[in-house]
């Protein structure tokens, strides 16, 4: 039996129960945009354009496999098939689906989505956006908790909302390493560990969801770290502001085999012409969480 969901502005039926408030107002005839669904999968594509370790990706079409856990088969931005593997539990699919998976299928529908997490200050987003393991998930986090409404982790859905760039909510929870967890006095017994197998410390934490409506972007803060113990956000000028937007795109070899790299470029300088955006430089040894999250609301607070 199906439930629906209303995530990433878009309504999905799923097999699978997703970590978010089952849409229960939706009408039993609607069409929904998204359909997950346990079934078939191809070994192969027939015609792949691109390929990596785990993945193949042609127009229309996306393949991942994941070794003893299942293989996702993504069809024209509207249809996920999973072919579980034995034994697989429904929450390590979940860490698959969400991520990777769901990052192709927002790719497949030309919606940009950025490597990143948001928050909302005073109606507009605030985007902060990196490599894996650079605190993205912690910063928002941290604002999160001083009061700033989430939007969205990991993957930042980005479309074209009343003639401006505009995040739209994503998955109500986030994904913080267990010395985060400490440092924001958060039981990680009471939490889902990310990975049920392995020994990866990191965990999910569920936050309120908000209400289903883009925000306009307002600001992105790309971090980068440094050997030193310099603390900096500088902002960018002009052109120089693009790259580290394409260059932090969610899985953006992906768009090698799915194409749409004309219409990337324009959403990503989009956002370029119209918000502000910083380099954040933080020191890689030691955060600095609440001096960064100082200097930070000193940049987005009027």
């Amino acid at each position: 039996m199906r439930s629906t969901y209303h995530i990433f502005g878009l309504n999905i039926a799923s097999v699978i129960s997703l970590p978010a408030r089952s849409d229960l107002t939706s009408q039993s005839d609607t069409v929904p945009d998204i359909v997950i669904e346990y079934g078939d999968t191809p070994a192969t594509l027939a015609n792949p354009q691109f390929k990596g370790v785990c993945f193949q990706a042609a127009p229309g079409e996306f393949l991942l496999r994941v070794n003893n856990i299942a293989r996702y088969y993504v069809q024209n931005g509207n249809r996920i098939t999973i072919t579980p593997e034995s034994e697989t539990s429904d929450d390590d699919i979940l860490v698959f689906l969400m991520g990777s998976v769901m990052g192709a299928l927002l790719h497949q529908r030309n919606i940009l989505a950025l490597h990143a997490g948001a928050i909302v200050v005073n109606g507009e987003s605030v985007i902060f956006a990196g490599p894996s393991g650079i605190g993205k998930s912690t910063l928002t986090a941290g604002l999160h908790r001083r009061g700033y409404p989430f939007l969205a982790d990991d993957v930042c859905a980005i479309a074209s909302h009343n003639g401006c760039s505009a995040v739209i909510p994503g998955f109500p929870r986030l994904k913080l390493w267990a010395d985060i967890l400490k440092k924001l006095d958060t039981d990680r017994n009471q939490l889902k560990s990310v990975r049920r197998r392995g020994v990866l410390e990191k965990y999910f934490l569920p936050v309120e969801s908000i209400q289903n409506t883009p925000f306009p972007v307002h600001s992105v803060f790309v971090l980068e770290t440094t050997n030193t113990d310099r603390l900096e956000i500088i902002s960018l000028k002009g052109g120089e502001k693009i790259d580290p937007l394409i260059n932090n795109t969610y899985r953006l070899r992906f768009l090698n085999g799915l194409g749409g790299k004309t219409n990337h470029f324009r959403q990503c300088a989009a956002i370029a012409a119209k918000a502000a955006v910083y380099r954040t430089i933080r020191p890689d040894k030691g955060f600095l969480l609440d001096k960064l999250l100082d200097m930070i609301e000193a940049r987005i607070l009027p």
